[in-house]
């Protein structure tokens, strides 16, 4: 896990709204600049900043630090003390500790670059079976945006290979062995129990549909964003489960640049779907709660709305039900 995180390097939080404490301190992304005493900026690549704890940690010392009785919190629990963060940097960074794990962190990046580690044989054994299910991953990935923008379903009556009525998915990876010596050695290693995991099963392909699905989401808002005036569509319809839920539905200009084809810009009118939202209450405060709340998770301003589009009779007639014998 060293290895892997060592190869891939740290990566720092830049585009986040970092949440604020009982004080209203927040952590500041200036503290990724280490300012010298001649006035130059040196960038703290070791300093990382963790969403789900709202701490900072120090990279090279979470890996490389062997006691814990004389260990930073950095490089333990981490620091949200965001009053004092500017001195516990400036005072971890010229630590005996930091340094010596700073530069077993570096050497141990320069071996792995140069190929010179003590286990290179194992890690090189590592990295092939790690390209191998990269590889496997791709055709699972390519498989399940074929099967989405077909409109197809994935699952059968079955969940096994080689055997009738186990759906699209598993029948088109039998169909891609036929051809692929990948897929066909991977279906064989799954026949013969030499491996048991295969990343073929549902729970799998309901993760791979939510990242695409959260990856065209997020395009669509991006769009969304750039246009800035929008409209919606909103429906509400029971599912399968008797839950009553909103269907989301968003309108607006899409401008589009093309400059190879001479044309300044073309402006296109799009409407894409974007959730089922489930709605608690089916009054029209609740409806109002929900699609204000889903908006502001969207980051698209209410503000900017131009547009409404409504279907629930039963929240729009009013207090008083007027009958057909009555007009």
């Amino acid at each position: 896990m060293r290895q892997l995180l060592i190869e891939h390097g740290p990566k720092q939080v830049d585009q986040f709204d970092f949440p604020k404490d009982s004080m209203q301190r927040k952590f500041s992304k200036s503290h990724y600049n280490r300012r010298l005493v001649n006035g130059d900026e040196v960038r703290r690549h070791w300093l990382q900043y963790s969403v789900s704890n709202d701490s900072v940690y120090c990279f090279c010392c979470k890996l490389f630090t062997i006691t814990t009785t004389t260990a930073s919190s950095l490089s333990s629990n981490g620091s949200h003390d965001w009053k004092n963060m500017s001195a516990i940097l400036s005072g971890h960074e010229k630590s005996s500790e930091h340094l010596a794990n700073f530069q077993s962190w570096k050497e141990f990046e320069l071996r792995l670059r140069n190929n010179n580690t003590i286990d290179a044989e194992h890690l090189r054994l590592v990295k092939k079976e790690e390209q191998y299910w990269h590889q496997i991953l791709k055709r699972l990935i390519a498989l399940v945006r074929v099967l989405g923008m077909q409109n197809l379903v994935f699952r059968g009556t079955h969940e096994k290979l080689n055997t009738a009525d186990n759906g699209n998915f598993l029948k088109f990876v039998e169909f891609l062995a036929l051809f692929d010596p990948l897929m066909d050695v991977h279906l064989r290693k799954i026949k013969d129990n030499e491996t048991h995991v295969h990343y073929l099963g549902k729970d799998i392909q309901n993760e791979l549909i939510h990242l695409l699905s959260n990856a065209i989401k997020q395009k669509i808002l991006k769009s969304a964003c750039d246009a800035k005036y929008f409209s919606i569509i909103i429906d509400c319809t029971p599912d399968a489960g008797h839950v009553e839920q909103i269907t989301m539905i968003i309108r607006f200009l899409d401008v589009i640049s093309n400059p190879k084809d001479g044309v300044a810009a073309t402006a296109y009118i799009k409407e894409h779907f974007l959730d089922f939202v489930p709605l608690k209450e089916t009054t029209g405060a609740g409806m109002a709660e929900t699609i204000i709340k889903q908006l502001g998770e969207m980051s698209l301003s209410i503000e900017n709305l131009r547009g409404q589009g409504y279907d629930n009779g039963r929240n729009m007639r009013g207090k008083i039900r007027v009958s057909n014998e009555e007009f």
